[in-house]
């Protein structure tokens, strides 16, 4: 799987590996989930904070990355063949000491949860929580709680 940090800098699949893989999913399947790049956009919407972040998914790490009030961070790939694809980002800020895991992508094979975004996923931090494409997801933890991953409500 590719994962290309920033706007520019794709890596183009095969248009006949791609036509193949698609026709394999849909006959397994019945829809395909790659061929499809997914855009990933965290901005930070706290005035006077930091945000710190750092994504990454089973085989991609993708470092640690501040970002000042009104900062964005972008990155995007391609879900994998299987629509396992799932990136996380832990998050801590200024005044927000205690990290907070969340999920920021999950592919459609995952059954515990819808997906949270296709191809577009806009994460904004804002000194009382984040939220993804305008809807609310998870508040920060109080301090001294644990750092597990959230998943979205």
């Amino acid at each position: 799987m590719a994962v290309h940090q920033g706007i520019n800098g794709k890596v183009i699949m095969p248009l006949g590996t791609c036509v193949f893989v698609v026709l394999m999913q849909l006959l397994v399947m019945g829809k395909p989930v790659i061929c499809q790049e997914t855009n990933v956009l965290i901005s930070n919407a706290m005035p006077g904070e930091v945000l710190t972040l750092h994504c990454h998914s089973r085989d991609n790490d993708l470092g640690v990355h501040t970002l000042a009030y009104l900062a964005t961070y972008q990155f995007n790939f391609e879900v994998n063949f299987w629509g396992t694809t799932l990136f996380t980002c832990d998050f801590t800020a200024t005044n927000h000491p205690t990290s907070l895991g969340l999920i920021v992508f999950q592919g459609p094979s995952y059954q515990h949860g819808p997906w949270i975004c296709v191809n577009q996923c806009n994460w904004s931090a804002y000194e009382y929580g984040f939220y993804l494409n305008g809807r609310y997801q998870a508040s920060w933890p109080k301090l001294g709680t644990d750092t597990n991953v959230s998943t979205p409500t």
